[in-house]
């Protein structure tokens, strides 16, 4: 079975802030500075570690999450990331979401705990019901890619692509485009895979774009017009 993926198949997410995929531009000239600078930002943005315990430890969610990101990122304490899945996890047992999303890619990629798919999996499940963009797209690819933490069902990847999609990922929008276009977990259907890759290549995607070209290239100047439409529609529909 062809894979949607020409290149490379999707990868589990760790950035929970990486909701547009936009291209990372990184400088060489720029290097030398952020070497210098590193340990003074790293002091001024390291937390109140004290007082962040105290709180974590009688039970605020946002503390333990700060305290987790404090021990994943090593600021302003060593860098233990064992630690850091230990509050992940006082958190994400409260149903925070963004707590369960770190848990799951720390199960996902064997990071301060034992690698276990099936747990990420539940995590990202947990995140993603309650509406976690980036968690929804993690589920989509392990619901994709046969063996990673549950069996493959192209027709549930495709929901989850759809719901990460609407809140505006990139990655969702070509994936879920792809799909349409390929006729995997859903008929083939040029209109909506269209529709879909249109916005990933207005965030800058290229492969979308490259996509959109080609169905473009093979449908009249009457199905351009419904192609538009339907692009345009969906647009509206999608959360900035």
């Amino acid at each position: 079975m062809r894979r949607i993926f020409d290149k490379s198949t999707p990868r589990i997410l760790r950035n929970p802030d990486s909701r547009r995929y936009a291209p990372r531009i990184v400088k060489t000239r720029l290097f030398a500075f952020l070497i210098l600078t590193a340990s003074c930002l790293a002091q001024q943005d390291a937390p109140d570690l004290k007082a962040l315990e105290k709180k974590a430890t009688a039970g605020d969610p946002a503390a333990q999450i700060a305290l987790g990101k404090a021990y994943d990122e090593g600021r302003g304490v060593d860098q233990d990331r064992r630690k850091a899945a230990e509050w992940y996890q006082k958190a994400a047992a409260q149903g925070v979401p963004e707590a369960q999303f770190n848990l799951g890619t720390m199960y996902a990629h064997g990071t301060g705990v034992r690698k276990d798919q099936a747990k990420a999996f539940a995590w990202f499940e947990k995140a993603a019901e309650q509406g976690f963009a980036d968690a929804q797209f993690n589920l989509a690819v392990m619901l994709y890619k046969e063996g990673h933490g549950t069996a493959e069902n192209l027709s549930r990847a495709v929901t989850w692509f759809d719901r990460a999609g609407i809140q505006g990922m990139t990655r969702a929008q070509y994936n879920l485009g792809f799909m349409y276009a390929a006729g995997q977990g859903v008929p083939a259907n040029s209109v909506k895979a269209y529709a879909w890759c249109s916005l990933a290549a207005a965030d800058g995607d290229p492969a979308a774009k490259k996509l959109c070209d080609l169905i473009w290239s093979r449908t009249n100047a009457e199905q351009h017009e419904t192609l538009t439409k339907v692009a345009a529609d969906l647009a509206t529909k999608i959360k900035k």
